[in-house]
């Protein structure tokens, strides 16, 4: 086991949002540090470099997955661009941090799936790190516990506005491209609620039917609308409506989860999170601040290279997450419930 820093290689700020966040969090960190930013424009890569205080920066990805000093390579590129981008650091023995979803069908994310499994390497995907935070720990724990009784409902809601192609900017770029990206305002942030489900759950989803507009941008190429009903194996139901129609400023994202002995529920509107149940210190509604519901994943990737811990999510979760999806999308098309795909075996 290492007590060095993880040295983390960056590739790509196509999905600014989580290079930002997890260049941000590597820097403030004493076990991580970054080596190197690349990007095909290099002018935006050196802008990335000075905001985070990076010396070396280049236009060329591989110069970092052949660099042997380079312990992880963070890939934020496009999704059309991420399984080459995986593929090659796995392959040199990289452990790979991964934007979402990790590729745009299950063809590619296959791809990616048997490299990561021949090289032995970890593999984090951006959707799953929430597993990480304090709030859904102890949400976990106490479904683990039987102290909100048995499960049978939870309602996620996100209301979102269009994504940039860089801060700033009022073009989405490719993240509205349909040759680039496997779907649009429902897929975006709808992985996240599907991951962080079959966690909490410690299921897998039977089946998913819904919906897709575009509401709000009729000229969009993808939906800006989407709504989800997900059955699981054991019987619980999810509605997952997530969009890219919030008005300026409003975006708000809200979610329940609902047991036979009690319930759960957050409102980022409010910024408070909520619990019923019959077991200390709750007895009917309580309202309290949230002990944090996002994480950059960046400690649990660190613990887990470094022996300390199991990955909290691998691969395989990345891969059950875009089938899930892509069934939602096959559902919304044929106006018929689907199954995802099965996990191809090791």
């Amino acid at each position: 086991m290492t007590t060095s820093p993880i040295r983390v290689g960056i590739i790509g700020l196509d999905h600014w949002y989580w290079a930002f966040s997890f260049a941000q969090a590597t820097v403030s960190s004493s076990r991580a540090e970054i080596v190197a930013i690349a990007d095909s424009d290099f002018g935006r890569a050196q802008e990335a470099a000075k905001r985070f205080g990076v010396e070396r920066v280049t236009a060329d990805p591989r110069e970092l997955i052949e660099d042997q000093d380079i312990d992880v390579i963070a890939s934020f590129v496009s999704i059309d661009q991420n399984p080459s981008i995986c593929i090659a650091a796995a392959e040199r023995g990289k452990h790979l941090f991964s934007v979402k979803p990790m590729a745009r069908t299950l063809d590619e994310a296959t791809r990616i799936l048997d490299a990561v499994r021949r090289a032995g390497v970890i593999f984090l995907p951006a959707e799953s790190t929430s597993r990480d935070a304090a709030q859904p720990q102890q949400i976990k724990r106490w479904i683990a516990e039987g102290k909100l009784g048995r499960i049978i409902t939870a309602t996620y809601s996100q209301h979102a506005g269009l994504p940039q192609r860089w801060p700033g900017e009022s073009d989405s770029g490719w993240f509205i491209d349909p040759e680039r990206a496997p779907g649009g305002g429902w897929i975006d942030h709808a992985i996240y609620h599907i991951d962080m489900l079959r966690w909490l759950l410690d299921d897998a989803v039977q089946s998913v039917s819904g919906r897709t507009e575009q509401l709000k941008y009729p000229e969009l190429g993808m939906e800006d609308y989407g709504t989800a009903t997900i059955q699981f194996k054991s019987g619980v139901i999810a509605t997952i409506e997530v969009t890219w129609v919030a008005p300026p400023q409003g975006g708000r994202t809200s979610w329940t989860i609902i047991g036979t002995e009690g319930a759960v529920a957050f409102d980022s509107m409010a910024g408070r999170f909520s619990v019923v149940g019959d077991f200390p210190p709750f007895n009917g509604w309580v309202q309290t601040n949230p002990r944090g519901t996002f994480s950059e994943g960046l400690d649990a990737l660190v613990s887990a290279i470094q022996g300390e811990t199991t990955p909290i999510a691998t691969a395989e979760d990345a891969w059950h997450n875009l089938a899930v999806c892509l069934a939602f999308y096959d559902a919304a098309s044929a106006g018929a419930a689907r199954s995802p795909a099965a996990l191809p075996s090791a």
